[in-house]
């Protein structure tokens, strides 16, 4: 052989082994294994309803446009509020609100924006922000509370209620007007 093939021969070798040398550096690494894949915490519905019982008979029920819930605790974020609460005489009162929130643990119940409350007999009360507290059946309104029911206009701070608004409690700046004519 010549010496022309010898030196050509050669570095086509060393070309070689550079280039095995450089594919086996230069291969990635193989993804490290997903150990465990997380389940999503929050579920969002549209146009549900949460309620709640005790010894068979339904207490409230809430529609919510939209709701985001929490699985794992099951609290639950509301938007475009529709509910209903059931008094122990029989009477229905209505609530609607944009806003709200309903903690599972306590089954109490927030809502915020323009919140409107009316009682079958008439009674109307509007207020920023109202508190349902399911053990005592108890509403308590809070911020520009204003409450009509009969021919008596009443305005505060604070509200409490827990017979559907045939007695309530005013609180905090409050003022009466009797003998107002009421349009519904």
């Amino acid at each position: 052989m010549n010496t022309k093939l010898k030196v050509l021969l050669a570095m086509l070798g060393i070309a070689f082994v550079g280039v095995v040398i450089w594919a086996v550096t230069t291969t990635p690494e193989a993804p490290s294994a997903v150990d465990k894949v997380e389940s999503p915490t929050m579920m969002e519905y549209v146009g549900n309803t949460i309620s709640e019982e005790v010894d068979g008979v339904k207490v409230w029920e809430l529609t919510a446009g939209r709701a985001l819930v929490d699985i794992p605790t099951q609290n639950a974020a509301l938007q475009d509020i529709v509910g209903h609460f059931y008094q122990k005489d029989g009477k229905t009162i209505e609530l609607r609100a944009k806003f709200g929130f309903y903690d599972n643990t306590t089954k109490n119940v927030r809502v915020e924006g323009d919140v409107s409350v009316t009682t079958e007999d008439g009674a109307k009360l509007t207020c920023v922000k109202l508190d349902w507290l399911n053990d005592e059946y108890k509403i308590i309104a809070y911020e520009k509370v204003s409450v009509t029911k009969d021919d008596i206009k009443a305005t505060g701070d604070m509200v409490e209620s827990n017979d559907g608004f045939r007695n309530f409690k005013l609180k905090g700046h409050a003022h009466i007007i009797k003998d107002v004519k009421i349009e519904h």
